[in-house]
């Protein structure tokens, strides 16, 4: 090194900082703060793209329980929460329902995919419908 004796420790001190120790229950405090703000952040989305739900009071509350169940069944991939919460807020608690849940459930492949595959029944169905309607 270039410096020596009490500047080279000095340097460092600054260079270096020390890490920040969070208990569990900070850590807890701190995630659960950044989920929230996910979830606040997406519901802003939601309401931009249905005008219709900016005055429902539940929601925010919905959402933050639907993104907690979704991260229990084991959601982990941005994308596949985020079209979660938006199917939660067009039709409240749909993950719920004995069919869908038990599909999710299913072992065997992981829960985004069962999701997924969901949704595309449910736009094939929907427009299979529209078709049926002309």
């Amino acid at each position: 090194m270039w410096m020596n004796g009490t500047a080279s420790q000095t340097a460092n001190a600054f260079t270096y900082p020390t890490m920040l120790e969070l208990t569990a229950e900070q850590w807890a405090a701190l995630c659960a703060s950044d989920e929230r703000n996910f979830v606040a952040t997406i519901r802003d989305d939601i309401v931009r793209d249905s005008p219709r739900l900016v005055d429902d009071p539940t929601l925010l509350d919905r959402l933050v329980r639907a993104y907690q169940d979704a991260k229990r069944m084991g959601f982990e991939q941005d994308k596949a929460l985020v079209e979660f919460l938006y199917v939660e807020a067009d039709v409240p608690d749909f993950y719920r329902k004995p069919g869908i849940s038990a599909w999710l459930a299913k072992p065997g492949r992981p829960v985004e995919e069962r999701f997924e595959d969901l949704l595309a029944v449910t736009r094939r169905k929907l427009i299979e419908r529209e078709q049926e309607n002309r």
